[in-house]
């Protein structure tokens, strides 16, 4: 008998268990029960059914769709013995929900969550181009939905330019390539990218229910139009496009018009073009009858314009001379005023020095000093012989 010590035991055992027990041969399915998130980024949860508990642990990355206690779910990892504590638990790589109840609620969750970002919002939502020339077409080269698409497409339209990204649509792996194919889309100037895949259960869908599929087709600079399953299937993946198809048949229906349609549509132009313009020249033709057929009609309208208008300038020029007359006679009734004669006229007199300036004040005035007085009809000349200021009184009546 060998003697292990406690810590080579457990070891021992984690590894007969990680080579016996390993995710790759087995999964353990149950139902989640306290359901926790520490430190934003370790996941811990019982999974349980009626007779047994399992402990299960996994790194929160690794997590990729939403759970939450009563979810039936389906882990894939490897069993150990945490040596510190001596707890057996389950660490996971990775987890699926089982069951379509579980898938439902699932998708519930992260849809309501997403929508609550304004990811399914239709104000964000582009229109497509009438008449797309390069397409990115994202969809498995071995599935029917492909080749009805191509088929369609070509009976309706043709010519057009549609390069394949071909990926796996189920399963473990097919999200992350549609990621890196939606990617490696964006590097080329495509007008429209599209994204199909046939009808299949809920789980065989849920690829196109997967967050990373869902944001990247939101982040997408491209025009996205998705069509996934039959008319009654809805993925997540088609709420985020930009335009929805129905079905693969549909999403080439929409996507290129039928060319027996465009041509109606450009012969109804035409015809259209054509009356409008045989209706433009019989109106004008009928104009020009009448200028012709009835000028003198033409110059009597004319005429009677012009005399209106000679009267209107008439009336004007007669009133604007008359204000111009009474505003001269005032110009004149005023300078007449000013007029120094005039105030002669009525008995004053005015003085001026030898040099012949007009005397305005007594300290201009000097005893023996000539000065000149003017009257209304002449000048007299005069000696002062007295200077001196006299305050007049004014007269009682």
């Amino acid at each position: 008998m060998k003697v292990l010590q406690v810590s080579e035991f457990i070891e021992i055992v984690n590894g007969i268990l990680r080579e016996t027990l390993s995710g790759e041969v087995f999964a353990v399915e149950g139902e989640v029960s306290g359901f926790k998130v520490s430190q934003g980024q370790w996941v811990t949860f019982d999974l349980k059914d009626d007779k047994g508990l399992l402990n299960i642990f996994m790194v929160l990355r690794n997590l990729t769709v939403p759970v939450e206690d009563g979810m039936r779910v389906r882990v894939f990892g490897y069993p150990r013995v945490y040596p510190k504590f001596g707890k057996f638990s389950i660490t996971a790589d990775r987890l699926e929900l089982a069951g379509e109840g579980a898938l439902k609620k699932a998708l519930a969750m992260l849809r309501a969550r997403l929508e609550q970002e304004g990811i399914f919002d239709p104000a964000r939502k582009r229109t497509l181009p009438r008449f797309p020339q390069r397409v990115a077409l994202v969809a498995s080269r071995e599935s029917a939905a492909y080749g009805d698409f191509i088929r369609i497409v070509n009976e309706r339209w043709g010519g057009l330019e549609v390069d394949l990204y071909h990926v796996l649509v189920q399963g473990e792996r097919a999200p992350q390539e549609i990621v890196n194919a939606i990617a490696q889309a964006q590097g080329s100037d495509y007008d429209v990218l599209v994204m199909t895949r046939g009808g299949g259960s809920l789980e065989e869908l849920m690829a196109f229910n997967d967050e990373r599929v869902v944001r990247a087709i939101f982040a997408s600079k491209i025009p996205t139009l998705v069509a996934i399953g039959h008319e009654r299937d809805i993925t997540l993946a088609e709420e985020a496009a930009d335009v929805r198809g129905s079905t693969p048949t549909d999403c080439a229906r929409r996507l290129v018009p039928d060319r027996r349609d465009v041509l109606y549509e450009l012969a109804t132009l035409a015809d259209g073009i054509e009356s409008a313009m045989l209706e433009e020249l019989e109106a004008r033709q009928t104009i020009l009858e009448r200028a012709f057929d009835a000028p003198g009609t033409w110059l009597t309208g004319r005429r009677t314009e012009l005399e209106s208008i000679s009267g209107n300038i008439s009336s004007g020029v007669e009133v604007w001379l008359k204000d111009l007359a009474g505003r001269l006679v005032n110009q004149a009734r005023l300078l007449q005023s000013l007029d120094p004669k005039g105030v002669l006229k009525r008995g004053y007199v005015m003085l001026k020095d030898a040099a012949g300036n007009s005397v305005t004040s007594i300290s201009k005035l000097a005893v023996g000093k000539e000065v000149a007085i003017v009257l209304q009809d002449g000048e007299a000349g005069a000696t002062v012989t007295r200077v001196g200021s006299k305050k007049i009184q004014p007269k009682l009546l």
